[in-house]
């Protein structure tokens, strides 16, 4: 807003300035005062519409910004209010081929977590619950964990698999834990 008051100032002191033209008859003078004068008058009127138009566009940004953090954050509630979370370490996986299966998924996840899903079982005439990545099964869940896992199994939305590694007297061991986002 300063830029077109300055510029009208400047026009104002053009046409004050051009009238003792007049007076003394240099009429060709005094009309170019009074041309200079206008075309700064315009010029600022110009300016100031394109800076009202920006901070109108600025404006309506902001709050279509405001909006779509609100939506995102009454989304992010419905989902909280309608969603539960559970951790579970993976058991099993020094059997068999299961560190190679991991080491393999370490190498393709770059650290990012796995898509997996669950599947319910027995192992040695009990019930359990196997954790498959990829299409291969990696371990199941935790005997401690199964009475918290058995009853949400057929709610589960979304299993991711984090995998990680730590070295044990020299050799790599891999291990493996999932995060299940289940329906309340």
């Amino acid at each position: 807003m300063k830029k077109p008051i300055i510029i009208w100032i400047v026009a104002a002191l053009f046409l004050f300035c051009s009238i003792p033209f007049f007076g003394q008859g240099s009429i060709v003078e005094g009309i170019c005062g009074i041309a200079i004068a206008a075309a700064l008058g315009v010029f600022g009127y110009l300016t100031m519409k394109r800076t009202q138009a920006a901070a109108e566009a600025e404006r309506e940004k902001a709050e279509a910004e405001a909006k779509r953090k609100a939506e995102e954050e009454a989304r992010r509630k419905e989902y909280a209010e309608t969603h539960e979370f559970l951790t579970c370490p993976v058991a099993g996986v020094t059997f068999d081929n299961h560190q190679r299966l991991l080491a393999s998924l370490y190498r393709d996840s770059e650290g990012v977590g796995i898509d997996g899903s669950l599947e319910e079982c027995e192992y040695e005439g009990a019930p359990a619950v196997r954790v498959i990545a990829e299409g291969d099964m990696i371990g199941y869940i935790r005997k401690s964990d199964l009475r918290k896992v058995l009853p949400i199994l057929e709610r589960v939305e979304d299993v991711t698999i984090t995998i990680d590694k730590f070295d044990d007297d020299g050799s790599k061991v891999y291990n493996a834990e999932t995060h299940i986002v289940y329906h309340i």
